[in-house]
């Protein structure tokens, strides 16, 4: 082969080269850009009715598992998956109703289609804590607990059970010979139930909710030492029901951190210690009491301890019929609930 005819060869060589080169260029480039109209495209559609300020500005947005898919070699694809957790956007199925029933106690849980009342006030709230249940469509009582024998906690009671489907009824040992406990025994045989009185650690569950008994102590002479305390558990919340315990039963046991604590007594001096605050330290407090009452529950010494623990403090005499709601992760506090 001549010098001539190598060079001529080199040359077409060369030129084919360059051609493949800007060829390549071209289609890396074609690529490039049209990824970029097509995540542009996407990023445009899934925001157009996307709040993103709310997103932004809501501290308890807490948003799992989200998967985005997009086929950028075919026709584009959008596959959004939202596993929802935070508080305004997850089924809230923790219900918990502390019922303005005046000086007096009555707390309805609702977990799921589980129900649990805690008290049903006094004689003349009975009728009062019937309607409340049924217009918040309660057809069963799952777990009925008297916490003790004293009218402004089981008053009602005789009502709650000649009015609806009850399955367990828990109640302390002892007794009294008032016509209102006299009532809620009479109520009781009608319907052909019976009392189970709990032992401390002894365990029940709602649907979701576990429950605990933690204190309750035999005592006829202080009928409030009596007093059934429940510790329950929702998620990663915590629930505690003291009854009129006082600081008698406070000091029978340690304590777990507790989220809610619904207070002892009405808010009476003789509850709700110092030390029993310290192990419980509870980020929300309810005290059911009533309004201008005689006994000046709930005490300033008492409302002053919750303070300092930095505890959210509400009152039914305030605030009404308080509802908390719980998805297990948070909690959340409505009040004056009708």
């Amino acid at each position: 082969m001549t010098e001539e005819n190598k060079n001529k060869l080199n040359k077409n060589k060369n030129k084919k080269e360059k051609k493949v080169k800007n060829k390549k260029i071209i289609t890396f480039d074609k690529i490039f850009w049209i990824l970029a109209v097509v995540a542009i495209s996407i990023i445009a559609y899934i925001g157009k009715d996307f709040d993103w300020d709310t997103v932004l500005n809501t501290t308890d947005a807490n948003f799992n598992n989200v998967e985005i898919t997009f086929d950028l070699f075919g026709d584009t694809k959008n596959t959004v998956t939202q596993t929802e957790t935070n508080i305004d956007g997850t089924k809230e199925n923790l219900k918990i109703y502390f019922i303005d029933v005046g000086q007096a106690d009555s707390t309805l849980v609702i977990d799921n289609d589980k129900t649990m009342l805690i008290d049903a006030g006094t004689n003349d709230q009975g009728e009062n804590v019937v309607e409340f249940l049924k217009n918040k469509g309660i057809t069963k009582i799952d777990y009925l607990v008297g916490t003790h024998p004293h009218e402004d906690h089981i008053g009602g009671l005789d009502n709650v059970i000649d009015s609806f489907d009850i399955g367990t009824i828990y109640m302390p040992k002892v007794q009294t010979n008032t016509k209102t406990f006299e009532s809620v025994l009479d109520s009781i045989s009608n319907k052909g139930l019976k009392i189970t009185t709990p032992n401390i650690n002894d365990t029940f569950t709602l649907s979701d909710a576990q429950c605990q008994i933690m204190s309750t102590v035999d005592d006829e002479s202080n009928l409030n030492l009596s007093s059934i305390v429940i510790r329950m558990t929702y998620g990663e919340q915590s629930y505690l029901f003291m009854g009129d315990a006082e600081k008698e039963n406070e000091q029978t046991r340690s304590w777990p951190q507790t989220n809610v604590l619904k207070v002892g007594h009405h808010g009476s001096d003789t509850s709700t210690t110092k030390n029993f605050l310290s192990q419980v330290k509870p980020k929300i407090a309810i005290i059911s009491v009533g309004k201008d009452n005689s006994y000046g529950h709930p005490k300033q010494i008492v409302l002053d301890k919750l303070s300092n623990i930095g505890a959210e403090i509400y009152r039914t005499d305030t605030s009404g019929t308080i509802l908390l709601t719980s998805n297990g992760v948070i909690n959340k506090v409505e009040t004056n609930i009708k």
